[in-house]
């Protein structure tokens, strides 16, 4: 299956414009016929219900063109608004890519560098040093991939309304009113993989510093605004305009997080709020510069540096196979086959997932507001792959 190759692990530059700009704001699906095919066949209606997740919103990309972009269901649980393709969703830890696509063109533009001491820029903050970081030095491009040496915020729960909410400093240094440990690296940079979201939050504070602009107003200017990425955003917490298209999230019992959703500063690491339209857009924008065929946020030379595999040995563990298809690159997951690249996400109340190959211009991203979201986005996905004709090569079974 579609889901288990991907993501075993718990509109763009169009040759000819699927959709007019009016159409692409307010969601459209030309390709309504398949789309229906797909519905059908699972019984969508009936299987959300059954896993009481109250919305879904989806994007599908053929050709490097969106094809379908349409919401199911409800906003909130007991609720009567629908979602529609402009609904905003937490993007889990699809931030982290998103992140690094902003600190990419900084390296573009020549302030950052992907194999400098990152301390060398941090200005608000600095990489704790230990033994660790003796031997070797945090870089940038070894955040990126996940073998910066930190441990640690595999997952931010985010803060309910009713407490205080930490800056990134106190977050970074473990300090009230943050809940979590003090960031610190835990092995030699460069030796091991391991997910991570705490090099993350050393990304965001390091973008920061180098560009002289909150993380949020950076990530708009530098990303989204030239994307024509307007339904996303890393403001934390959600100004109320924004709140107002936003889905709320639906805890495992199924009922509505307390307040909507969590606030999470931690932004980078897990604090983008967007739509699958706006992601595809992203993600077509990615497999075409990989290509050549567009250049707005990221050149050819350093899109394939993202999409290419840096690390697999310790990546392919943890996806359960011995088969070497997986690997990470700067951000995304990659994998050998037609060029696939993407990632999942998960806050509380909601989850996501987003899956792209670059090479056949096909992919399709995937929100909904609960927390057992993917038990029937992941069942949708592989339908689309299915009705679509995506080819893939899956690996083996786990052993």
């Amino acid at each position: 299956m579609l889901s288990r190759v991907l993501f075993s692990i718990g509109i763009g530059l169009c040759v000819t414009p699927c959709f007019a700009q009016g159409e692409r704001a307010a969601g459209a699906c030309p390709d309504a016929r398949r789309m229906q095919i797909v519905e059908k066949g699972l019984g969508l209606d009936e299987l959300m219900k059954k896993h009481r997740v109250p919305g879904i919103s989806i994007a599908v990309i053929e050709d490097y063109k969106l094809v379908c972009a349409k919401g199911y269901g409800v906003r909130r649980k007991d609720w009567s608004e629908p979602v529609t393709a402009r609904t905003l969703f937490m993007a889990g830890s699809i931030s982290k890519p998103v992140a690094a696509v902003g600190a990419l063109s900084l390296v573009e533009q020549g302030k950052l560098n992907l194999d400098d001491d990152v301390n060398l820029k941090l200005r608000s903050w600095k990489v704790p040093e230990n033994q660790y970081t003796r031997e070797h030095r945090v870089t940038l491009g070894l955040l990126l991939d996940h073998t910066g040496g930190f441990s640690g915020g595999d997952f931010f729960p985010g803060y309910a309304s009713s407490v205080s909410i930490p800056s990134l400093l106190q977050i970074l240094d473990g300090r009230p009113p943050a809940t979590n440990p003090p960031a610190h690296v835990a092995h030699v940079p460069g030796t091991k993989w391991e997910y991570t979201g705490d090099g993350y939050l050393v990304i965001q504070q390091l973008i920061m510093d180098a560009s002289g602009q909150p993380f949020p107003e950076f990530m708009r200017t530098a990303v989204f605004e030239r994307l024509g990425m307007h339904d996303t955003t890393y403001e934390e917490p959600l100004p109320a305009e924004r709140a107002a298209m936003a889905a709320a999230g639906t805890i495992i019992d199924g009922e509505a997080v307390k307040g909507g959703w969590h606030t999470n500063p931690e932004m980078a690491a897990g604090g983008l709020w967007s739509t699958p339209t706006d992601l595809a857009t992203l993600a077509i924008e990615l497999a075409l510069s990989e290509q050549g065929k567009a250049n707005r946020v990221l050149s050819r030379t350093v899109a394939r540096d993202m999409l290419t595999a840096h690390w697999s040995q310790d990546v392919v563990n943890i996806l359960g196979t011995k088969d070497d298809r997986d690997g990470m690159g700067y951000g995304f997951f990659v994998g050998k086959s037609n060029g696939r690249f993407g990632h999942i996400g998960g806050n509380v109340g909601y989850q996501a997932t987003l899956v792209m190959f670059a090479d056949t211009g096909s992919g399709v991203a995937i929100m909904t507001n609960s927390d057992v979201g993917l038990t029937v986005g992941n069942v949708l996905l592989d339908k689309i792959a299915e009705v679509y004709g995506w080819h893939y090569s899956a690996p083996p079974p786990p052993s």
